[in-house]
């Protein structure tokens, strides 16, 4: 399974040193550009920007500025969530991942499936490669990552998973 990540998902993942799920998740891992300079560059020093510079499991690939697609999605998202959504489509992936809610529905009124980490996380457990997923996800909360309170009772219920 192709999918296309944006920058949130890459640096929330690591925050919990759970980044690796992604290689074992899907089979190829696409990020534009703009969200690798976003993560690695911009962001040296900071979550995901070491596992992403030396990640094996990453396809770093140019955007194209000039991309329609590109253009008009600049106009409501940031460029690494409009460049991965450009890329998604361009490249005709699966999914995308993303926690930005406006990117999240760009991508969802193209017909993609989007996940976040929190939907990382949960199909890492119903895979069977993550034995549970409460513990990380009040983690990603106490290091500022914010998840509504009704979204995880809901998905903690779902697991059949109480608390953390």
């Amino acid at each position: 399974m192709i999918v296309v990540a944006d920058a949130g998902p890459l640096i929330h993942l690591s925050l919990v040193g759970k980044i690796d799920l992604l290689p074992l998740l899907y089979d190829r891992i696409l990020i534009p550009d703009l969200v690798y300079e976003e993560v690695v560059q911009k962001g040296e020093g900071l979550a995901g920007s070491v596992e992403v510079r030396g990640g094996d499991w990453v396809d770093v690939v140019p955007h194209d500025s000039g991309a329609h697609l590109f253009r008009s999605l600049r106009a409501e998202l940031d460029k690494g969530e409009a460049a991965a959504i450009w890329l998604a489509v361009d490249r005709r992936a699966e999914r995308i991942l993303s926690d930005d809610r406006q990117a999240r529905l760009a991508a969802e009124r193209l017909g993609f499936k989007v996940r976040g980490s929190l939907g990382v996380l949960v199909e890492a457990k119903r895979r069977g490669v993550l034995p549970v997923v409460a513990p990380l996800v009040h983690e990603l909360k106490t290091k500022g990552v914010w998840l509504s309170e009704d979204l995880i009772e809901r998905v903690l219920h779902e697991l059949g998973e109480t608390g953390g």
